[in-house]
């Protein structure tokens, strides 16, 4: 048990700076601290326990849509130097229509680096007629309106963190797969690792299963439980390349044990090279991001100041983060519902970096 960790996740959720969170470290594929903290929901109270679901959001980017593509190059079916328009149609492709200022020339790996120009977000959503939303009709006219974006740069971008570049991403490795994202992620990653706490697309509420709430939404004018709390992603239907995974820590963790193993050429699904291909620092433009992972800042990082040169990760903006640092074989996880009732909550932003520190000066 990391005492310090844990103490500081049980003041905050006192506080009701957050309001609920469960924390898993690993070390070498043992569990060194688990534990759980405060409640599912406000309005509602039940005790948050290790077997509490959460909306993990952008962590999708990492355990589901950057996955998907590491696969996919490994079997030589990505490249990701090519341009998207080999995957995506941008225009009317036979009548050479494609918008000059398009993304369809840019790389796929620019998208995943977040140096495609593409905007952090925008409301697609509010375009999806009524009849249509939550449904794959819905999901027809968010692509729309993903493909007929512009970038906002005419040649490669500094870094922009953005959830419409991987929504791209999404799509593209659907057309390459010739399914949904959700149904190849299922059945070529989460089950060929056994991880049954996982999943895509949103989760029925059913008695005994454990869910963390996210917002009280004001525009579907309800707390939202098991529905993905991104408007774009429940538009689609739940699920696309930016967010739309929910699971548990455990869950989390068995994936992140898989990179931690191909980072020493022990994975089963994944090589060292295709890690080390994902992970490279670019040359071209400064940054934190990878191509799909997220590395620690060097000063102000979520991950606190202790983790190693080589550690990656991801945040989510529910309140959800991984971390793995390859040189201790460590992982943490580190899933809270921080936007529960309302997204303007940054209590998180303190709190955060604080138990990843204790967890350094305790393990």
């Amino acid at each position: 048990m990391l005492k310090k960790a844990a103490a500081l996740l049980d003041e905050a959720t006192a506080a009701k700076r957050v309001a609920g969170a469960v924390l898993r470290v690993e070390i070498a594929g043992a569990v060194v601290h688990e534990s759980a903290h405060g409640v599912t929901r406000y309005d509602a109270p039940a005790r948050v326990s290790p077997d509490t679901w959460f909306d993990l959001a952008s962590l999708t980017k990492i355990l589901a849509t950057t996955p998907a593509a590491m696969l996919l190059v490994q079997r030589g079916v990505l490249n990701l130097a090519s341009p998207m328009r080999r995957y995506l149609n941008f225009g009317d492709t036979r009548q050479h229509r494609v918008p000059q200022n398009s993304f369809a020339d840019r790389p796929v790996e620019n998208f995943l680096r977040h140096v495609s120009g593409a905007a952090a977000w925008k409301p697609l959503f509010r375009a999806v007629p009524p009849d249509m939303l939550n449904s794959p009709a819905g999901k027809a006219c968010i692509a729309r309106a993903l493909l007929a974006e512009q970038p906002a740069t005419a040649a490669i971008s500094p870094q922009v963190y953005s959830d419409l570049g991987f929504a791209m991403v999404g799509l593209a490795l659907e057309e390459i797969a010739r399914q949904p994202l959700h149904e190849f992620v299922a059945r070529e990653i989460f089950a060929p690792l056994g991880i049954g706490e996982l999943a895509c697309l949103q989760l029925a509420p059913r008695p005994g299963l454990s869910i963390a709430a996210t917002e009280d939404c004001p525009w579907r004018g309800r707390v939202l439980v098991g529905e993905v709390h991104d408007e774009n992603t429940w538009a689609a239907g739940g699920c696309l390349g930016q967010s739309g995974v929910f699971g548990t820590a455990r869950g989390v963790a068995q994936l992140a044990a898989e990179f931690l193993a191909a980072a020493r050429g022990e994975g089963r699904l994944f090589s060292s090279a295709t890690l080390a291909r994902f992970l490279r620092a670019p040359t071209d433009v400064s940054g934190s991001f990878r191509v799909g992972f997220d590395t620690p800042n060097r000063q102000g990082s979520a991950a606190g100041s202790h983790f190693g040169p080589h550690a990656f990760g991801h945040l989510g903006f529910t309140g959800c983060s991984l971390w793995c640092d390859p040189d201790r074989r460590l992982s943490v996880v580190l899933l809270t519902n921080r936007v529960h009732p309302t997204r303007r909550n940054d209590a998180l932003k303190e709190l955060r970096p604080a138990v990843h520190d204790a967890i350094a000066a305790e393990t």
